[in-house]
């Protein structure tokens, strides 16, 4: 509990928030088109039509990681500068922690959605075999 309690300071991240509502909507569509919908004209049409957007999607991913390693590290220099560079080993570490939180959090969301995308481009190329046979 302990543990739990010393990370809860990540979620007053803005960035973090933006992260894991990104990945959900673009997770929903993923799995809503590749799982859910049966193949067929109006499955191929919106899959055609929410594929640029989920390519887009998928992309923002880790760079919100990073805009979220950028806001981690000036808070850190922030503190320190205001500390005269004496600041508490606890404001480093934690402004250090979320730096490095976003980057993994924003890399690690995006591998599911890349190889869900990269089924759903086979199972629409496939799909577009089929038809044309």
């Amino acid at each position: 509990m302990a543990l739990v309690n010393s990370h809860l300071f990540l979620l007053n991240n803005l960035v973090i928030w933006t992260i894991f509502i990104l990945a959900v909507v673009c997770y929903a569509l993923l799995i809503d088109l590749c799982f859910l919908k049966p193949r067929c004209d109006n499955w191929y049409q919106k899959t055609s039509q929410w594929s640029n957007s989920i390519k887009t999607m998928l992309a923002v991913l880790p760079l919100l990681g990073l805009l979220g390693t950028i806001s981690g590290l000036l808070k850190t220099f922030d503190h320190m500068a205001l500390d005269n560079g004496f600041a508490l080993q606890e404001l480093m570490s934690g402004g250090i922690a979320e730096a490095l939180f976003t980057t993994q959090l924003g890399l690690v969301m995006v591998i599911p959605g890349l190889l869900m995308f990269g089924y759903l481009n086979r199972r629409s190329t496939a799909w577009m075999v089929e038809q044309q046979i």
